[in-house]
């Protein structure tokens, strides 16, 4: 990733100018996207919906941080949004950091944020926090599966701690005492690798279910457990490490708390600027406040 040496006011000075103040303070996307490096507004469009995402994710009012409106382009009436500095920060973390505009982009907001909450903000808590979403719909589509193929309430259990046996080689009670944290509360604790194994162990027991016509107990049990092991098995053979190796990482719901706090920190800090954000630039960012 490129790393600017120096990213502070002055650099974005052109992004702070172009700020809609109409009692609230915002910025056309079609701004953002050419401060990010993005020439079409089909592909930038993409990676607005993705932070959207990510501020649903969050419980944060989309309609507070992404309000849709219309700009003028070419002379052409166009739909667009007017994006908080929240919403322009999530963005920025969604945007491809090859381009070297969103990799300054990126240390701006992120060093911002980070002084706002007094934490750096990663890439990671974004996509954990997605992950971990996608986890919860694939359970429930899961479930209602399973629930098809015979199991009752009382069997799921052992479904699901059946797939958990075949990937980490232990119950689930044992892995949560050897991860040493609270019951019910796994993958939170999971980082981006542990959960992402974890969602296609999900998915391809649904798949495997539905397309062999899986019936029965035992028999749901036994698929559980073989996709389990397939899937640590893929994850040995491509990093050496076993899941129930893998180390815990932030709990997800601090990761969330921490996000909404730099939200209602950069609302509060656009009522006060330029001064704050003098003070914000004048202090060089490090890596850590983008990874």
């Amino acid at each position: 990733m490129y790393m600017p040496e120096e990213v502070n006011l002055s650099t974005f000075q052109d992004f702070e100018d172009a700020a809609k103040e109409n009692g609230t303070t915002s910025w056309d996307a079609y701004v953002l996207m050419r401060k990010l490096g993005y020439e079409s507004y089909t592909s930038f469009s993409g990676v607005i919906n993705k932070a959207i995402a990510s501020c649903a994710q969050l419980g944060i009012q989309i309609h507070d941080a992404f309000v849709p409106s219309n700009t003028i382009i070419d002379g052409k009436d166009v739909p667009s949004y007017k994006l908080s500095r929240f919403a322009c920060f999530l963005t920025s973390m969604h945007a491809d950091d090859k381009k070297r505009e969103v990799a300054a982009a990126k240390v701006y907001f992120a060093a911002i944020a980070s002084s706002l909450i007094e934490k750096a903000i990663a890439d990671d808590d974004l996509q954990r926090l997605e992950v971990r979403d996608e986890i919860r719909s694939g359970e429930k589509l899961l479930s209602g599966v399973a629930k098809d193929a015979g199991i009752n309430v009382n069997g799921y259990a052992f479904f699901k701690d059946a797939g958990i046996r075949g990937m980490y080689n232990m119950s689930l009670k044992e892995l949560v005492l050897r991860k040493g944290i609270p019951e019910g509360t796994l993958y939170d604790f999971m980082g981006t690798t542990e959960l992402a194994g974890n969602y296609f162990r999900i998915t391809q027991t649904k798949e495997r279910i539905r397309s062999k016509g899986i019936r029965g107990q035992a028999a749901l049990e036994a698929t559980a457990k073989d996709i389990g092991k397939s899937v640590r098995k893929t994850m040995i053979e491509n990093s050496g490490v076993a899941p129930e190796r893998l180390p815990i990482s932030e709990d997800l719901n601090r990761v969330k708390k921490r996000l909404k706090i730099a939200n209602r920190g950069m609302k509060k800090l656009d009522k006060s600027k330029p001064k704050q954000l003098k003070a914000i630039s004048a202090v060089p960012p490090t890596p850590e406040d983008v990874n």
